[in-house]
């Protein structure tokens, strides 16, 4: 994640929605990937303050109708909900106060998953029509009110379904535990359930890339259903699989190698990109040919979570990348990763 800064110089953050220091409104540009300063043009409109291209916003729907999202709209795009909101197929009944909580979480992490692929320049939709959505749904067991009697977290056809309950820390606490979990967050199962989106374009769509996914990870050809029930029936006996695999669940088909190796990615991307921003670590070159933002990782990551158990928490990153897994995540970089190289991760102050 960038830094950012307000017009009058004091900082800001990713969901700021106005300065601390100077009152001014605060909101996020999906086009330009920058927090912008606000002066009020009327009608609900708003102008970039300081040195920045002329331009006119609104607020997307979900900042009036639920302060819930601080990204912005162009105004003269007709539409009413910004690039991330706009995803949205299904969300949490609003009428409890919880579930309005719940869903502000569930909002938060979408909206990293969606400036880390827009900074990627991974698409959102692709020239078929497939398009990335969104379904947040509640079951019986946590609302008898509602028709669902089992919600599973996933992906089917671009559409990635989260369980509302997922955003109840002591429920996703549980759930890590039950299933001998090194890392549950929300964030996590967003950068996961995309990959699945990206698996046909990035990966199935070129044979000989086929090919080489099926060398690292194994053929996808397996049945699913099996390897999951096989997965689930099995996963606190399994072991073994660390010599291989990112994660236990990453054992289970490849898949959902595929998905965990994807999302491992994503964090490192991201969490190297905040620290070269706060001068924590110097900018790897991340072109397709480099593996040097690998090695940038491998250091910070102890930094990471010396830092963690500084303060009496667990590891940030608890895993331990062996050399296939890291074949794996560079098999990820170089699918990601455009041609001719982009060059290398730079801080913006």
């Amino acid at each position: 994640m960038k830094r950012f800064f307000c017009a009058c110089g004091s900082p800001a953050f990713f969901g700021s929605t106005y300065c601390i220091a100077c009152s001014r409104p605060l909101g996020f540009d999906p086009g330009s990937l920058q927090l912008l300063s606000l002066e009020v043009s009327g009608g609900g409109r708003y102008r970039p303050a300081g040195d920045y291209p002329a331009g006119e916003f609104h607020q997307c729907k979900n900042r009036p109708d639920h302060d819930i999202c601080n990204w912005l709209v162009p105004a003269d795009s007709g539409a009413e909900y910004c690039v991330s909101c706009s995803l949205n197929e299904v969300i949490p009944a609003l009428e409890s106060g919880r579930n309005r909580l719940l869903w502000g979480r569930l909002e938060n992490a979408k909206r990293r998953l969606i400036y880390t692929l827009l900074s990627l320049g991974l698409p959102l939709q692709f020239p078929d029509g497939k398009s990335m959505t969104f379904r947040f749904l509640e079951d019986k067991r946590t609302n008898p009110n509602v028709s669902e009697s089992f919600v599973f977290t996933g992906h089917m056809g671009g559409t990635i379904t989260i369980n509302v309950a997922e955003a109840e820390d002591s429920v996703r606490h549980a759930v890590r535990e039950d299933m001998q979990e090194r890392y549950r967050t929300l964030l996590g199962h967003f950068r996961h359930e995309s990959a699945h989106f990206y698996f046909d374009p990035l990966v199935a769509a070129y044979p000989d890339i086929l090919s080489e996914f099926r060398g690292l990870f194994g053929d996808e050809r397996e049945d699913y259903d099996s390897a999951l029930k096989s997965y689930y029936d099995n996963h606190v006996a399994g072991s073994g699989w660390q010599g291989r695999y990112v994660s236990r669940y990453a054992s289970s088909h490849p898949w959902e190698d595929w998905a965990e190796t994807w999302a491992h990615y994503l964090h490192i991307r991201d969490t190297l990109e905040t620290a070269v921003c706060w001068d924590m670590a110097s900018a790897p070159d991340t072109s397709r040919e480099s593996n040097q933002w690998m090695d940038a990782w491998m250091d910070f990551s102890v930094v990471l979570n010396e830092l963690n158990r500084s303060m009496g928490v667990d590891d940030a990153y608890p895993f331990v990348l062996s050399d296939i897994v890291i074949e794996k995540l560079i098999f990820v970089h170089r699918r990601v990763a455009p041609t001719p190289s982009v060059g290398a991760i730079s801080a913006v102050h």
